[in-house]
């Protein structure tokens, strides 16, 4: 993509770059001017003072804000509000500045921000643009593990100048987590899989994927095993193949191959559905929702699907 395609112009960078030196000038000074310089995916940005006025371009980020007390100004909610308190458990003040996909810039500078996190994958492309407008540091969230995730919190409680605030969220949700998994049965020797469903195929997370990384957290196998996070287009003759003995099948309302394949005895001979471990769960929990609080509903989800505990 290039660095002046939509949703902004070459013209309306350089007047928003005008804006945005503007208001840089007129804020006031940080209470604490020292600088520091924050490591991330793309090299290193070096931030002033504590950042009050963050900007959040993915979901993870969010929730990871959350976890160390703050609310973003500006999230990408996809235009779905229901989305973010459905991530938080709550409702939250903040500006809409479009999708994931594509931020909508013109409104990212808008509101002034003096810190934006950015991910990888999605906005590479754009970092410098972003740059412009604001101190950024870009992690790994898309295709982010779940110990990436956690160096992620801590990460940006660093680049907001509190990082033992971020290292104490992390410890106090291993704990919840290890008191969740403590439930488990000895012996567990399952396979699980987490299976997208789509209209036309299956989408498979492997041990690499965020869910993946999550069920070997707590000492559970990942039915697939790849350096790879998501498997993409795999239909039913995959599936077969794979035989999890645990399904979590995400879904989005409407209909999936989920329902076509219900009625087919080669997957009525699939493991986890001739034993009844196949579990539907939700889409956005399951596969789109990254962070410290999703890791640990992702474990309380299994436990009383799968343990009924």
């Amino acid at each position: 993509m290039s660095l002046f395609q939509n949703p902004i112009s070459r013209r309306n960078f350089g007047l928003l770059l005008a804006a945005a030196g503007a208001a840089f000038a007129a804020r006031p000074a940080f209470a604490d001017d020292a600088a520091r310089t924050i490591e991330h995916r793309l090299g290193s940005t070096e931030i002033k003072g504590r950042p009050q006025r963050v900007v959040a371009l993915e979901f993870s980020f969010v929730q990871s804000l959350d976890a160390i007390g703050v609310v973003p100004v500006g999230i990408t909610d996809d235009n779905q509000p229901k989305r973010i308190e459905q991530l938080l458990g709550k409702t939250i003040d903040y500006s809409s500045v479009g999708t994931r996909l594509e931020p909508n810039l013109e409104l990212v500078s808008a509101l002034t921000p003096d810190l934006i996190i950015a991910d990888e994958i999605r906005h590479s492309a754009i970092y410098a643009q972003l740059s412009a407008i604001a101190p950024t540091i870009v992690l790994n969230s898309w295709e982010g593990s779940y110990q990436t995730i956690k160096e992620g919190v801590v990460t940006i409680a660093d680049a907001l100048g509190d990082k033992a605030k971020g290292e104490k969220a992390v410890a106090d949700h291993e704990a919840v987590v290890a008191a969740l998994v403590a439930k488990i049965p000895a012996g567990e020797k399952r396979r699980f899989l987490l299976a997208v469903a789509t209209p036309d195929s299956m989408s498979l997370h492997t041990s690499s994927s965020f869910t993946g990384s999550v069920f070997k957290a707590m000492g559970l196998t990942p039915a697939v095993d790849s350096s790879d996070a998501v498997e993409s287009g795999a239909g039913l003759e995959r599936l077969i193949a794979v035989n999890p003995d645990v399904l979590l099948v995400a879904t989005d309302a409407g209909g999936t191959v989920l329902d076509q394949w219900k009625g087919n005895s080669a997957f009525a001979n699939i493991s986890a559905v001739k034993d009844s471990n196949i579990f539907e769960v939700d889409r956005n929990q399951f596969s789109r929702f990254r962070g410290l609080k999703t890791g640990e509903m992702i474990a309380r989800e299994i436990l009383a699907k799968v343990y009924k505990a």
